[in-house]
């Protein structure tokens, strides 16, 4: 594993200590590689002519170089003949060994050199994504100066933004233009300050007295029940609190308050206040299947408000979008319950920041249809919709095919066009 990292320091120590070099597979260029000086690398090459063997890592010298960051030893073993296209294990190339140990003089070199800022390994991984994924703000702001492509996708397929292992790498990819709403769910509970897949703290009487799930009465009714915040503040499932409270009696169809949803929207506000709206639970053969219409305010002081609407007011929404316009959150599109779909129509409404309140907006023309999994951005007053997912009717039966349109929506005239 030292190795691996590139922690040569270590590994010569234990060396020195008696480990067995032989479980390396080193080479002696390699030694001189990992621990001699520019000049006796050049000697020992000179004597043996070895460049390309690697070692138990797959690693060739020159890789292991881009790995320790020496840039030096990196142009002479290149000078001499080296493999520029070497790949050790699992495809890494020399510019990703050098993301690996954050080595940004080494890859400030390697992109002078022509090596390619979104060469990819065997899992498809860029240099930006892996950098993510390791928690390296500094080399991750290297590779964004430098132009890394942040829509680019691994084999799951995951971006930079959804494998991004601190807020400082997520603002960094927001600033660049990646949605807030592809972080992980562990991302999102640091971005909320709450925990993930915890237990809810929280007395069995409130557990019993708000455990379900219950529509508003109006418009933006406030609806802090205790149990419901427990839920929110431990990123609790539903199953999760049922078995706690040993809660195994009939609930008469009645569903278990979660938090824990996709689907949802998160949107930061310039005061600093974080407003989430709507979201799933689980999927339909789950006994807590839910998706909710309510909108959840985190405040910068910590106090988090839930936010109840009747289903005429705001129908139960997921998979949609939300886009901040001055003091205006417009939604856009849903997936829903099967029985409130309707072919070609798009739901739109408009979330007030200040009073919470939820009003339709009705739209006109071309239309996106029943769209959800769609992405929305403002641009000049126009709400642009690309991507996802419609529901048409077919031969009098429902569809679900991709988005291949892109639509806009002018906020001044309410009227949809084709982009």
């Amino acid at each position: 594993m030292l190795s691996y990292n590139g922690r040569f320091d270590v590994v010569k120590l234990l060396l020195d200590a008696g480990a067995k070099e032989s479980e390396l597979n080193w080479t002696d260029v390699m030694q001189e590689v990992a621990f001699g000086t520019t000049a006796s690398l050049k000697q020992k090459i000179e004597e043996t002519g070895d460049l390309e063997t690697a070692d138990f890592l797959s690693r060739t010298p020159f890789l292991i170089a881009a790995l320790l960051g020496d840039i030096e030893k990196a142009r002479l073993l290149l000078k001499l003949g080296a493999n520029r296209e070497a790949v050790g294990f699992g495809g890494r190339n020399a510019t990703q060994y050098a993301v690996q140990t954050n080595q940004i003089p080494m890859l400030t070199w390697l992109l002078e050199e022509g090596f390619s800022i979104e060469a990819t390994d065997n899992h498809l991984n860029t240099p930006l994504i892996l950098a993510a994924e390791l928690g390296l703000t500094d080399c991750v702001k290297f590779l964004l100066e430098r132009g890394a492509d942040i829509s680019k996708g691994n084999h799951i397929p995951y971006r930079a933004i959804r494998v991004a292992k601190n807020l400082d790498i997520v603002d960094l990819l927001v600033k660049c233009g990646e949605d807030i709403n592809d972080i992980s769910s562990q991302m999102h509970a640091n971005l909320l300050g709450i925990k993930h897949n915890a237990s809810p703290v929280v007395p069995k009487d409130d557990y019993l007295n708000g455990r379900y799930r219950e529509f508003g009465t109006g418009n933006a009714i406030k609806t802090n029940k205790p149990f419901w915040l427990a839920m929110i503040r431990s990123g609790a499932s539903a199953w999760r609190a049922n078995e706690m409270f040993h809660d195994e009696g009939s609930h008469d169809g009645n569903i278990i308050w979660c938090y824990q949803r996709f689907g949802r929207t998160t949107t930061i506000l310039p005061d600093g206040r974080i407003i989430e709206i709507g979201g799933e639970h689980e999927d339909f053969y789950d006994p807590d299947f839910c998706i909710y219409n309510d909108v959840c305010v985190f405040e910068k002081n910590g106090n988090i408000n839930i936010y109840s609407y009747s289903a005429e007011i705001f129908p139960p929404t997921d998979f949609h979008t939300a886009t901040l316009v001055d003091e205006d959150i417009y939604i856009i599109g849903r997936l829903g319950y099967p029985e409130t779909r309707v072919a070609g129509f798009t739901p739109v409404y408009k979330l007030d920041t200040k009073s919470l309140q939820i009003s339709r907006f009705d739209t006109t023309g071309d239309k996106p249809g029943f769209i959800s999994h769609h992405k929305a951005k403002l641009k000049d007053g126009k709400i642009l919709v690309s991507g996802g997912k419609q529901i048409i009717l077919s031969d009098g039966k429902e569809d679900y095919i991709d988005n291949t349109e892109n639509f806009q929506l002018c906020l001044k005239t309410g009227v949809w066009s084709v982009a």
